[in-house]
């Protein structure tokens, strides 16, 4: 239809993170309305739930603290597949891993839908399954990303890309807070475990690991990518096994970008995981109330990501701003305003404004996005995924952000002060430390060099980008080489043009 396959790609992982990320919002708002422990219809904007007493409904006798080890399991199984699934995007197709993860955690819903209510150690399993599966898909979609994504167009697709992730919250949190009251206790299950399967099918026949292996990629887009791709190799096994893992892990700004992680999924998690259970303890809202004040805060996220990945764009390719002042200035923005309101969190009386609070850091995170999310990308192109799985294992915040929430939550406003107080002082902790040590520009170790004898006497080196078009261009050339050779042997018509030809082909040969 003429649509450039870089916005399909894009609009399809944004779809994807949308349901992705969807299914951590589904389980809590699903958790904290089956668990009896909950005593959370006395207020609210919407009436009761009309489910209460039928057979659509589910109570189960289950404490508040065993919802927050089924987070826990989810995240631990989430930061064990970090950094496997950036060598995993580097050795096979990062597309299918991103598609094959979103089918598996969906599928796992729907079985959720079915044998939840039995026993608490089946959901704890299938939780645990899930974040082994969603582990790998932000490493796998960096993959993608830095081969779709043009230079100059870099932080807007990863931008409107990683959108999903957060307009999630507040799609998901609507669908589970209304279906859960008015249809039936696991609608939103089914809900968002079907749209899981469904998108993954139309993923794996639409999307491609590299633009030069799109069948039907126009000659326009064809000649944007060759001049403006990040000239990154298609996974192999040659790319994995030269991976520098000793000078990415000694690298100072890949440290700072690991800590902005750590401390953004400790942030993230709660703002997910955790609001909704503080708005029932402090406040003893209704699941439906809750639903739709944690709607909001995402939807300005999502316009504040966008905008943030466009303006920082401009920016950089006016050089206004080098590319890591830009970055730092995203984290500054984003992630620094937003550990001053957790902070402020603390001292919120009522739920009206404690839910402003939480609105408002959550449209400023937005900007951090064209700083952390796309930083990869910047450092090291060709290696993103597995830069991506190693600063990714700072999801390991999460695991630390669910257990501590278990641990000091308390039905009052006040065991709430301390987890907003230690969470947002870690925050503003890790913004200040990026803006010190870390870089937008990619680093020495960052490329892959490929060594081709161009003569027995001249043993140069030469450093290809591999995208397919280079590679087909250097293929073209050896074969140019080859062509005029034998044209001059042909006239010379010495007794060395039998062995120079054989020595030419011997060093075409991969």
């Amino acid at each position: 239809m003429g649509c450039p396959k870089r916005a399909i790609v894009v609009l399809l992982s944004f779809l994807g993170f949308l349901i992705l990320f969807g299914f951590r919002t589904v389980i809590t708002i699903v958790m904290v309305y089956v668990i009896k422990d909950n005593d959370n219809d006395r207020v609210g904007l919407f009436k009761e739930c009309t489910i209460n007493g039928t057979a659509y409904d589910l109570q189960l006798d289950w404490s508040v603290a065993t919802s927050q080890y089924f987070n826990t399991a989810y995240f631990v199984g989430y930061v064990i597949t970090q950094l496997p699934g950036g060598f995993l995007a580097v050795r096979f197709s990062p597309t299918k891993l991103f598609g094959g993860a979103i089918m598996i955690s969906g599928s796992c819903f729907v079985v959720l839908a079915f044998i939840m209510k039995y026993s608490p150690i089946i959901v704890f399993v299938i939780r645990f399954i899930q974040g082994l599966a969603e582990g790998v898909s932000q490493p796998a979609m960096s993959s993608v990303v830095s081969a779709w994504a043009p230079k100059s167009e870099r932080t807007r697709i990863v931008g409107i890309s990683f959108s999903g992730i957060y307009l999630s919250t507040s799609l998901a949190s609507v669908i589970a807070g209304a279906t859960t009251c008015y249809v039936s206790w696991h609608a939103g299950l089914f809900i968002y475990g079907g749209s899981g399967i469904l998108w993954s099918l139309v993923w794996f026949c639409t999307v491609y690991d590299s633009p030069m292996m799109h069948p039907t990629l126009s000659e326009k887009e064809r000649r944007i990518f060759t001049e403006e791709g990040s000239n990154v190799t298609i996974a192999s096994a040659y790319v994995a096994k030269n991976i520098p893992w000793r000078k990415i892990l000694t690298s100072v700004p890949v440290w700072a970008l690991l800590l902005a992680n750590f401390t953004r999924s400790w942030v993230f998690a709660m703002i997910i995981t955790e609001i909704p259970q503080y708005y029932a303890d402090a406040y003893a809202l209704n699941v439906a109330t809750i639903g739709f004040l944690t709607s909001f805060p995402s939807i300005l996220m999502t316009f504040s990501v966008v905008l943030g990945g466009i303006i920082t764009d401009k920016m950089i390719k006016e050089k206004k701003v080098s590319t890591t002042l830009g970055r730092k200035i995203s984290m500054v923005i984003g992630f620094g305003l937003e550990a001053v309101c957790v902070l402020a969190l603390g001292f919120v009386k009522d739920y009206r404004t404690a839910s402003a609070v939480i609105i408002l850091a959550e449209g400023l995170a937005g900007f951090s996005t064209a700083g952390f999310k796309v930083n990869t990308v910047d450092l090291a192109p060709q290696y993103a995924s597995v830069l991506t799985g190693i600063v990714r294992s700072g999801v390991l915040g999460a695991t630390v952000s669910t257990a501590i929430a278990g641990i000091l939550r308390h039905k009052d406003v006040q065991s709430w002060q301390k987890i907003f107080f230690i969470t947002g002082s870690l925050h503003l902790f890790s913004v200040i430390f990026y803006s010190i040590f870390g870089s937008g520009q990619q680093q020495e170790w960052a490329q892959t060099e490929y060594t081709t004898l161009v003569t027995p006497k001249e043993e140069s080196k030469l450093t290809y980008g591999s995208t397919l078009a280079t590679q087909e261009k250097n293929s073209s050339d050896l074969t140019g080489i080859v062509y005029n050779f034998k044209e001059d042997t042909h006239n010379d018509n010495t007794s060395k043009d039998t062995n120079s030809k054989l020595e030419v082909q011997h060093l075409i040969k991969p």
